[in-house]
């Protein structure tokens, strides 16, 4: 016992006495040892001691895109994939084992004139992710920074390709290690609602803010009811009939805005207005649907839907109330994935794609490589390159400035969403927008989930969404577009 304790100094001498005390024929004492151990066993020759060879799955980069890749889950029943990609392809990643049924001499030999069959085993599937595991090293790392910056609970961050769908990197704070992934069973992400293993930009629902007010904006833009040079009134609040007062964050009165104005100053009562007196019950929830809210994004994998009550699915509770909150991003559910794949399509000139994490999937030589998939137009480009210009006065001139790249055209919108029945300074703090704005490359989302040192999506999300943009110009040689500021 002394001499397997030397071997293997996380197993007590006392443990090892109890075990081969139990009068059993066989008592595992240890598993996933490293090779040097196995090694010194073997050539150690012990008595009633022996090695049993398993298959193992590791994971060389440990944390890096934990959450998109999920582990194999390992015991004595067998292995399974569980959670992210392993889980959703595990029967196309596990292959096939082998077998062979003959008929065997007294010495376990199988005999050649004997009956026999065998059924050669079959290798698992390749399956090749369309993340670029540098800029996933790059967000991980990143958001991964500014929580702790900012003392936050957990954070976001997931970068679309503008023209395909393709996720080119997704990342969650807090992760895990698949390597040792029992030691994050009690620990939870999405504000403590979610198990660590479970993808935050996939899973985790929120009530996005002023997000939201580029999809008011884009249903008045489209049905033509507004342009970005319509003006309003804007005194700080906003009185309905039908709805109680909306006002702007801190009360900020701004006078007479435009559109255009109303995204730069985030303001709630313009955004109020246009869907309460421009557009309506009628003419503003077909848009919602068409910009994929309530609903799958069809990506290659488990997602949440998110929610929002309309006049149809709860013409019991459904009020006017939730119009004017929706407009501004509340009184709506969605995933961050749902918040960016809208923003795709502005970028994309008005056209969805449909999200996807899969690149190809090399079965034993048959490959099917996955190609780009339009889900459907939502608003006309005349109405995505107005759009593209108001949220380029939003970082030129309004809260977005900290997405500023030098040398390069931005479009973005910052969020700072407060929850009914929370103090108003615990805050889901976001950005999200296109770059370069002229020919849409990436579109990013970053968010911060309760940030303590600076609740604001501009001060919070905003320098995460900056470094990032940043990163993918110089990592894709990406020319600049704009004058040098």
């Amino acid at each position: 016992m002394a001499a397997l304790h030397q071997v293997l100094p996380n197993v007590s001498q006392e443990e090892l006495r109890k075990d081969f005390s139990l009068q059993l024929w066989t008592v595992r004492v240890a598993m996933h040892i490293d090779p040097s151990q196995s090694q010194r066993l073997h050539n150690m020759h012990l008595q009633d001691v022996f090695l049993q060879p398993r298959t193992w799955r590791t994971y060389p980069a440990g944390s890096l895109a934990a959450q998109i890749i999920g582990f194999v889950k390992q015991d004595d029943t067998g292995s399974k994939g569980v959670y992210g990609i392993e889980g959703q392809y595990n029967t196309l990643l596990a292959g096939k084992a082998g077998s062979l049924t003959a008929e065997f001499d007294l010495s376990g030999n199988p005999l050649t004139v004997g009956a026999s069959s065998e059924q050669p085993a079959m290798d698992g599937a390749n399956v090749t992710l369309t993340i670029d595991s540098t800029i996933e090293y790059i967000i991980q790392t990143v958001l991964a920074d500014a929580v702790k910056k900012v003392q936050a609970e957990s954070g976001s961050a997931v970068v679309i390709n503008a023209r395909t769908g393709a996720v080119v990197a997704m990342a969650g704070v807090p992760t895990f290690d698949p390597n040792n992934y029992g030691h994050y069973a009690t620990q939870k992400g999405c504000l403590g609602s979610e198990e660590v293993y479970l993808n935050p930009v996939l899973y985790c629902a929120y009530e996005p803010g002023s997000t939201m007010k580029v999809v008011t904006m884009a249903a008045g833009l489209d049905q033509g009811l507004i342009t970005p040079d319509t003006a309003i009134n804007d005194p700080g609040y906003i009185a309905f009939n039908d709805a109680p007062v909306v006002t702007n964050w801190e009360g900020l009165g701004y006078g007479t805005e435009t559109m255009t104005q109303v995204l730069e100053h985030s303001a709630n009562v313009g955004s109020a207005y246009v869907a309460h007196t421009i557009l309506g019950p009628s003419r503003y929830y077909p848009y919602l649907a068409k910009f994929g809210f309530g609903q799958p994004t069809g990506i290659d994998s488990q997602e949440e839907t998110g929610y929002y009550r309309t006049p149809a699915n709860s013409p019991q509770t459904w009020s006017m109330a939730d119009l004017t909150r929706q407009a501004f991003g509340q009184s709506i559910l969605a995933t961050p994935l749902q918040v960016v794949m809208a923003y795709q399509a502005i970028a994309n000139g008005g056209v969805m794609m449909r999200p996807y994490l899969v690149a190809s999937i090399d079965n034993n030589g048959q490959t099917v490589t996955t190609q780009p998939q339009v889900k459907g137009r939502v608003i006309s480009t005349h109405a995505a390159q107005q759009l593209t210009a108001m949220l380029e006065q939003v970082v030129t001139n309004g809260l977005a400035t900290d997405a500023k790249v030098s040398g390069y055209t931005v479009a973005a919108k910052t969020g700072t969403a407060t929850t009914q029945g929370i103090p108003s300074d615990q805050t889901e703090a976001s950005m999200v927008g296109f770059i370069p704005a002229s020919k849409p490359q990436f579109v990013i989302l970053v968010k911060i989930d309760r940030p303590q040192k600076t609740i604001y999506g501009d001060t919070a999300a905003g320098p995460v969404w900056q470094a990032v943009a940043q990163q993918l110009m110089w990592y894709n040689h990406i020319p600049p577009d704009a004058s040098q500021a």
